[in-house]
């Protein structure tokens, strides 16, 4: 897709915030798949750092769907010798441009827009939103600590759905020690802050109040897509059922990603095998497509390798 009159597009890999004009509801809306790279920096208050978090949301108006992918940080890429070789120091090292033409490449989708936030930008969105509801597996008592400040937290959540504001999504979304399964539960607990989100700002009220809101939370993130246009954007996601936005992750379960190793400076790296990627997307992508329903002929949501995080 071709960005729209207006929107801010990256020169040299860099980014751009952009404002709301005046009379954005009288401008068009999206009639057609648009596919947004998000990505959370790891810095509470600044845009420079390593995207750990990268996540490709894809809306598709005329199947009623919506496609999440999500992609390992330490995934590697040609020599997988050191940490500057893992996916999420590209955007850091070599700029969006080139993130995103690497993302490309490797999954065959293509990017439309980018939506960088930091620590403290998801903290303000959740809060404007009133915080966001997640459900837990089981028992969850980790403390978190952010590394650029120092600033340590304690999350405790109980089995079921609990409500977390800002801070403590950041950290639910983030830690990893306390998880057996490690980066890759931190991978669905992400999806799942993110799916908690859509839920909570989807609210028809909420679309009205959206240029109030953007108002008020504007520098906590930057972005490429044409903010006149993300109240239509909010239309096509509230119109898309959540039974059918459908999740998944590039895991290893399919032989995606070949084997853990360990740097020459001690980064543990993830090599993976690109081939079995874009045959693993190009089948989530088709199920996302599909509207599988249950026996009553209703949508059924696909989490794909993170059934455990959501409730049966």
């Amino acid at each position: 897709m071709t960005p729209a009159a207006g929107a801010v597009t990256p020169a040299a890999g860099g980014i751009r915030a952009v404002t709301l004009p005046a009379g954005a509801a009288d401008l068009p809306g999206v009639d057609q798949r648009v596919t947004l790279l998000l990505l959370g920096i790891d810095r509470a208050d600044s845009f420079e750092g390593n995207t750990d978090v990268i996540m490709l949301v894809s809306l598709d108006p005329e199947s009623g769907s919506a496609f999440v992918l999500s992609i390992p940080r330490d995934l590697c890429l040609e020599t997988c010798d050191t940490h500057s070789s893992r996916i999420n120091e590209i955007f850091k090292r070599q700029g969006m441009d080139a993130l995103q033409a690497t993302l490309h490449n490797i999954t065959g989708l293509p990017i439309d827009y980018f939506l960088l936030v930091n620590f403290y930008g998801v903290e303000r969105i959740i809060d404007a939103l009133g915080g966001v509801n997640v459900w837990s597996p089981r028992e969850f008592d980790e403390r978190f600590v952010y590394l650029d400040t120092d600033e340590e937290i304690r999350l405790v959540l109980e089995p079921g759905v609990n409500t977390l504001n800002g801070r403590e999504a950041v950290a639910y979304g983030r830690s990893r020690k306390y998880d057996p399964a490690g980066d890759f539960a931190r991978i669905c607990r992400q999806q799942q802050v993110m799916r908690g989100l859509r839920d909570q700002a989807l609210s028809p009220a909420f679309v009205v109040n959206i240029p109030a809101v953007i108002e008020e939370v504007g520098g906590a993130f930057r972005t490429d897509f044409p903010l006149e246009r993300l109240p239509s954007l909010a239309e096509l996601a509230l119109r898309t059922p959540a039974q059918r936005v459908h999740s998944f992750a590039v895991h290893g379960g399919g032989g995606e990603l070949l084997q853990w190793i360990t740097g020459e400076d001690g980064a543990f790296l993830l090599r993976p095998d690109l081939v079995a990627i874009r045959d693993f997307v190009a089948d989530a992508f088709a199920r996302s497509l599909e509207s599988p329903t249950n026996a009553a002929g209703e949508p059924v949501f696909i989490a794909d390798n993170c059934e455990a995080y959501y409730p049966s």
